[in-house]
């Protein structure tokens, strides 16, 4: 899974899936007033975005803080965690005009600001595992093996999920990641929003999570796929947090994507003020706003995390 999933995020996937930022630009502008806010006393904040797709959502948080908070905006720098040249290319033109402002970086760097990402969790491969055995693929054919890893056994343990009987999912990238991420914010935040779940709602997904998407089209075999897919398995939140622990990230809250946005005055305002009009472009926005708060918002959550200050 972990060689399918750099293969695949070395192309333009656009075509395969759609996030929340392409949804509608009111995303981004809820993201910033949030991100603007957990800053505000910051000398020289950072924002870093953990892969920045097509860079609809850089472009939407510059555009809005531009507007709407230009003090901060004059000292902020914006970079983009990438390793793709192909999607690297593809956010330089989305964003020529803030050329000055937003940088490139294929590793994490010590900063004070927030380190924050949009299905980018997902994204990290994960072991399959059932019943104390670990599924493997070769040649196509699935394979059973005894779980002999002893961090999978440890993070079974500590989860306390020894008992489990069905399928399960653990991110050790995700954990790893999460270390690095807590080595290099001296000061601030961690922000995550992603689909996943928690440990007491695992029982939900009997089979799992993972699949994949091609072309907008769900494939539920997808490590079985010979063409390029993204595959993908829900967040497990409860992982994230627990970890985080041990890396100074205390936990600010988490909460479904639902309440986060409505807790934005830019998206609020934004939802009735279109709401209040009838020609097509304003309709049509209104449904994709609606799509964010329904479909999506109660499947994605947004985990909010803290450096505490002996990570510095």
């Amino acid at each position: 899974m972990s060689q399918k999933v750099k293969e695949y995020y070395q192309r333009d996937f656009r075509k395969d899936f759609f996030t929340a930022p392409e949804l509608d630009r009111v995303f981004g502008h809820a993201l910033a007033e949030h991100l603007s806010k957990l800053v505000g006393d910051f000398e020289k904040p950072v924002f870093l975005e953990l892969g920045g797709g097509s860079g609809v959502l850089a472009y939407d948080i510059l555009q809005y803080l531009r507007e709407k908070n230009p003090e901060l905006y004059g000292r902020l720098k914006y970079y983009i965690y990438e390793f793709s040249p192909t999607l690297i290319e593809i956010q330089k033109r989305r964003l020529e005009e803030f050329r000055d402002k937003v940088f490139w970086c294929n590793s994490l760097f010590p900063l004070e600001g927030v380190v924050f990402s949009n299905e980018f969790f997902d994204c990290l491969p994960v072991h399959v595992l059932k019943e104390g055995r670990e599924l493997f693929v070769e040649d196509g054919k699935e394979v059973w093996l005894e779980v002999k890893d002893q961090r999978l056994k440890e993070v079974i343990r500590r989860m306390g999920y020894e008992k489990i009987p069905h399928v399960l999912e653990l991110c050790i990238d995700c954990i790893d990641f999460l270390r690095e991420i807590s080595k290099n914010l001296v000061r601030g935040y961690h922000l995550v929003i992603d689909y996943g779940y928690t440990s007491e709602e695992i029982s939900r997904f009997p089979q799992g999570t993972v699949v994949g998407y091609s072309s907008h089209k769900v494939d539920i075999n997808p490590l079985k796929s010979v063409e390029p897919v993204d595959i993908t398995a829900h967040v497990n939140f409860s992982l994230l947090e627990e970890y985080g622990k041990d890396f100074g990230l205390e936990r600010v809250y988490l909460k479904s994507l639902r309440d986060f946005l409505l807790e934005s005055s830019a998206f609020v305002e934004e939802f009735y003020r279109l709401s209040e009009f009838e020609n097509p472009e304003d309709i049509e926005r209104l449904s994709r706003l609606k799509t964010m708060l329904v479909s999506m918002g109660e499947r994605f959550r947004v985990l909010l995390q803290r450096a505490l200050s002996s990570n510095s």
